[in-house]
């Protein structure tokens, strides 16, 4: 499936919503990279951030598990196993 950039800035901002108040520095960093076009980059830095919790994978919309599918994505593919659901 394709995304709109407005779909992604949105998937993005529901990811950080998931991960709010664990690291700061990286939220801050998903925040620049949504403010610089770069929601994809935003949506990896959430998923990173969760590696220490991994219960909130399942948290996570489901339009992140299909980008994490899709190859085009290749920052987000690599928390796929994680996102299954």
């Amino acid at each position: 499936m394709n995304y709109t950039f407005d779909q992604l800035t949105d998937l993005a901002e529901q990811s950080l919503k998931v991960v709010a108040g664990l690291d700061e520095d990286c939220e801050e960093l998903a925040r620049e990279a949504i403010f610089a076009g770069e929601p994809d980059l935003a949506i990896a830095d959430a998923l990173d951030i969760a590696v220490d919790h991994p219960e909130l994978y399942a948290r996570f919309p489901q339009g992140v598990e299909n980008l994490a599918k899709d190859p085009e994505y290749e920052v987000i593919q690599p928390y796929a196993e994680q996102l299954l659901r």
